[in-house]
């Protein structure tokens, strides 16, 4: 009796679990994001801690919450973005009023995508080379999952 319910208890706990991953928002990583990397053809630009980085993330997240299978896209990305956040790495496409991610494509609206923009052309020509952001992924990555990690909030109006 005792290995029935035991069983039955793990099976249940199993269902649950799964059943909490395979309905967990795509936009959480998104949303815990502790560093953005929007990589252009020519720079990695980083965007942490300050008062543009939290708009940011709240622009990508409110867009990365309308993500479906269905949408088509036309256009090749204007930019890639690299989410990182206590849960991992999170990729996602820029492109001309769309973004993309593994989980499907959104549409943006055209103010949220100017805003988008503006925080990327303010910063064009600042970023780090390229050929640095896998190096630089793997030691954030590791600094923010490091459980002592605590975020650093550099804006005032938070």
């Amino acid at each position: 009796m005792t290995i029935r319910i035991s069983v039955s208890s793990s099976l249940v706990l199993t269902v649950c679990l799964f059943v909490e991953f395979a309905y967990a928002n795509p936009a959480d990583g998104y949303r815990d994001a502790q560093r953005i990397i929007v990589i252009t053809d020519d720079e990695a630009i980083h965007y942490a801690s300050f008062c543009g980085f939290y708009e940011l993330r709240e622009l990508l997240t409110e867009s990365i919450e309308n993500v479906m299978d269905s949408t088509d896209v036309v256009g090749t990305p204007k930019f890639e973005l690299r989410v990182l956040a206590k849960s991992g790495e999170h990729k996602a496409y820029v492109g001309d009023h769309w973004i993309s991610t593994d989980e499907g494509t959104a549409m943006i609206p055209s103010a949220t995508y100017k805003r988008i923009l503006k925080y990327v052309e303010m910063r064009k020509g600042s970023g780090a080379a390229r050929s640095t952001v896998s190096k630089s992924v793997r030691q954030i990555l590791r600094r923010i999952q490091d459980p002592a990690y605590v975020e650093e909030n550099m804006c005032s109006k938070r």
